[in-house]
């Protein structure tokens, strides 16, 4: 999937791989997330792998805006309502001011709490 922006000065195609890596690294770099999840509760999945990566990320496009699925681990102890949120505006603001696309719906899903040293 891609996303698709049409401007006066012509097309814009956004690969739905480059959507997945903005969202990963910006979620990733926020207080008390420990990594993405695939979505099932398991194990936090590989930074460094684009395709296991997307298994924590589903990014689609509604009416001209996108909506988002992202899937955490979160470390032991932490308010999550607060990372929630936190990953919420972070992500959206970054989306927004990268690709100049809207974004509606950002569910976060946290998957499993891992103690962390």
């Amino acid at each position: 999937m891609a996303i698709n922006i049409t401007t006066a000065r012509g097309n814009i195609r956004i690969a739905n791989s480059v959507l997945v890596k903005i969202i990963a690294n910006v979620a990733s770099g926020c207080y008390g997330v420990v990594g993405l999840t695939a979505g099932n509760g398991g194990k936090v999945l590989n930074p460094n792998n684009i395709s296991s990566l997307s298994k924590g990320v589903k990014v689609k496009s509604e009416n001209g805006k996108l909506s988002v699925d992202l899937h955490i681990a979160t470390t032991y102890g932490i308010n999550m309502h607060t990372v929630s949120d936190s990953i919420r505006s972070s992500v959206k603001y970054q989306l927004e001011h990268f690709t100049g696309v809207d974004v509606g719906k950002f569910n976060v899903h946290v998957e499993t709490v891992k103690i962390v040293d």
